[in-house]
């Protein structure tokens, strides 16, 4: 009795686990990941390459991917790399005014 109730139940969660796994394969060659640059109240959320104008306070890495923070527009100037996760002061960088950040190769800087 015990052994037909297991069987049943796995051939139950069969389909589910399956699915999982299959959603897992399909997203895992997929790399989103964004910056958040913020300057008081105001948040400049960046996924791509972009040029902004923002004195940070704080920038948060979250989701994959590596970027880096330029104090010049068009990727020019001081950098600075993010590729962990998490926050990161003005401190952190060694300045606070950022004009450009570029999403770039994790393997270039590892």
């Amino acid at each position: 009795m015990n052994t037909i109730l297991l069987l049943l139940f796995s051939v139950q969660l069969l389909p589910h686990c399956l699915g999982n796994l299959i959603d897992v394969a399909a997203k895992e060659g997929e790399c989103e990941g964004s910056v958040t640059l913020y300057e008081g109240s105001e948040e400049t959320v960046v996924t791509e390459d972009e040029n902004v104008k923002v004195t940070v306070e704080k920038v948060k890495l979250v989701g994959c991917g590596c970027f880096t923070l330029h104090a010049k527009k068009g990727g020019r100037g001081r950098s600075y790399f993010l590729g962990r996760r998490g926050e990161y002061s003005g401190e952190d960088i060694g300045w606070s005014k950022v004009r450009s950040v570029r999403r770039v190769e994790c393997e270039s800087r590892a």
